[in-house]
């Protein structure tokens, strides 16, 4: 049995020391609550021996005031001539001026304790508030650690490399869409429709020309009979591209349709 026991308390014991060690503020806290702890029971203390103090203050007080007054009684007898009455208040005097030394030796003793009491209290709660003062500067420099650790960590989980891959796959994606978008639109372009660009610029070269050759006409690099006989097989394959032109359009528009 006392093995068993001793195998548990070996157990909470490594538990304990564990999570002291992962987590220092409850040792702190419970420095803190052992000097607290400490501080109260001397200030009981403390009250105590300043209550008895005081008690036997008091008391000698009173026997200082009966001794006094049954002086000046026994003064009063001896002066009228009552001797036998002043003999019974002198042993009166007499007793209270024994207690009042009892208790003068007993009150020295107790002020020196009170003294020292008050002492030790005063040095602990010094201890107790420097303790405090600590507490709070550990308390502060565990929060810094902890910060700069958890920053440390999160530094070390980054990888800048895995970042810089998925950005370079995120581009290649974006550009391969785009080259898509437009290979698609090329390809999207009918033959018809080519057809009747290369026509409209088969027009266009026709109509240059007749202007150049109005220019050479102009100039008198070209006689006026070379134009006469050359107009009409232009305008003739003019009229045939135009007319190319329309119908290719046509037909794509019934197409479109």
């Amino acid at each position: 049995m006392g093995r068993f026991f001793r195998t548990i308390r070996g157990f909470f014991g490594r538990f304990l020391s564990g999570v002291e060690e992962r987590h220092p503020e409850v040792l702190l806290e419970n420095a803190v609550q052992d000097e607290l702890d400490n501080l109260k029971k001397l200030q009981v203390a403390a009250a105590r021996t300043m209550a008895y103090e005081k008690m036997l203050t008091s008391d000698a007080a009173e026997k200082q005031k009966i001794v006094t007054a049954r002086e000046r009684q026994a003064r009063e007898l001896a002066a009228r001539g009552q001797r036998e009455a002043a003999v019974q208040i002198v042993q009166q005097k007499q007793e209270a001026q024994a207690r009042l030394q009892e208790i003068e030796g007993r009150l020295g003793e107790a002020r020196t304790n009170s003294q020292d009491m008050e002492r030790a209290f005063r040095e602990q709660e010094r201890r107790y508030n420097d303790l405090v003062r600590e507490r709070a500067a550990l308390m502060e420099e565990n929060q810094r650690a902890k910060a700069l650790r958890a920053a440390n960590d999160a530094r070390a989980s980054i990888s800048l490399t895995d970042s810089s891959r998925d950005l370079e796959k995120a581009r290649q994606a974006i550009r391969r869409s785009s080259y898509e978008a437009q290979a698609a639109g090329e390809l999207g372009t009918s033959e018809t429709d080519r057809q009747i660009a290369a026509a409209e610029v088969d027009i266009k070269r026709l109509d240059a020309e007749r202007e150049l050759e109005m220019m050479e006409l102009q100039m008198g690099l070209r006689p006026a009979a070379s134009l006469e006989a050359g107009e009409e097989p232009s305008r003739e394959a003019e009229e045939q591209t135009v007319e190319r032109l329309d119908e290719r359009r046509a037909g794509r528009g019934e197409g479109g349709a």
